[in-house]
């Protein structure tokens, strides 16, 4: 997905309950976040949540690490496809 299809879907399926940037993040590769077209971001955010990874479910720890050679973790101030596909996914049900 481009950037631009990315925050369409999040701005249609996601409650707008707080500001975000608007960049759209697919990877990232030590402090620096990259947009699904290639541009280049410094990463001085911190979470505002917690990472809650559970245990030892196959299937999980599949995507979590396929996902890990992405991003492990980003801010919800920005904007990523699996957010975006969620969203859509629990409020279709």
């Amino acid at each position: 997905m481009t950037s631009q299809e990315i925050l369409a879907l999040t701005d249609q399926y996601v409650m707008h309950t707080y500001g975000r940037s608007p960049v759209a993040v697919d990877h990232g590769d030590g402090a620096r976040l990259y947009t699904p077209e290639g541009r280049e971001y410094v990463d001085f955010t911190s979470g505002i949540g917690v990472c809650a990874l559970g245990y030892g479910n196959a299937a999980w720890l599949d995507a979590i690490q396929a996902q890990a050679k992405k991003l492990g973790h980003i801010s919800n101030l920005f904007y990523t496809e699996p957010a975006a596909r969620l969203a859509e996914i629990l409020c279709k049900r």
